[in-house]
């Protein structure tokens, strides 16, 4: 099994974030210090999906009702204030908030505007949390209606502790300062599905007794990794 599913983040917790300042925003939506609707957006393998999926049951609890029709059924529904009413009115009758969560939202064209209005109306009843890798291509009035928390791309070392305990798990013994080189060569896509696919490949040289490639101050040694003293 891939990495990226094994050890797909269950939990808010688990989540790589790319700064304190995020962490710390979505803390406060978690525990209901902040409310709002949110804006999730940056590069590809950010981890904004997860957070976007996970979150509403933090806030709503296990009776949080989400919804399940995509932006686009949504956008050209005909009655979509009568819609969006009765989706409310099932999630306050158990006690919950009405979730529209959306991922890639820059894609939505038709009856934003009508939609944005709906949204307003309904406030206090709903939250809206919506991805995006362009948010300006998102019409200004929606963005407006929510808090915009900006997931950058991720560092080879703010991985490098997951990636030590993920491969510590799979039993890749693999020195740190190798671990962290080729994570860095890979470090422009700032892209989590990446790093996990070259955490896939250490485990399988390791597993398989292949040939790691060269990292600066590393040597082989019988097919083990050992740290270079020279």
């Amino acid at each position: 099994m891939k990495t990226s599913v094994k050890y797909a983040p269950k939990n808010l917790g688990d989540v790589i974030y790319p700064n304190t300042a995020v962490r710390t925003r979505i803390q406060a939506y978690m525990s209901g210090q902040l409310e709002g609707n949110i804006l999730l957006w940056g590069p590809n393998g950010t981890g904004k999906t997860t957070v976007a999926e996970l979150l509403p049951h933090y806030v709503g609890g296990d009776a949080a009702f989400i919804e399940t029709q995509s932006f686009d059924e949504i956008l050209k529904k005909e009655d979509l204030r009568g819609y969006i009413a009765n989706s409310c009115s099932i999630a306050n009758f158990s006690n919950s908030k009405y979730f529209m969560v959306f991922h890639e939202f820059d894609n939505a064209k038709a009856n934003v505007s009508k939609f944005w209005t709906v949204i307003e109306e309904y406030a206090d009843q709903l939250m809206l949390i919506i991805t995006s890798n362009d948010p300006m291509s998102i019409h200004k009035s929606l963005r407006s209606r929510c808090d915009e928390i900006h997931f950058p791309a991720l560092t080879a070392r703010q991985v490098l502790p997951r990636a030590l305990k993920i491969l510590a798990a799979e039993g890749a013994n693999v020195p740190e300062k190798q671990v962290l080189h080729y994570l860095t060569q890979i470090e422009h896509f700032g892209d989590l599905r990446k790093y996990f696919a070259k955490l896939d490949e250490i485990i399988y040289l390791s597993k398989t007794g292949g040939t790691f490639p060269p990292a600066p101050n590393v040597i082989l040694n019988s097919n083990k990794i050992k740290l270079s003293l020279v």
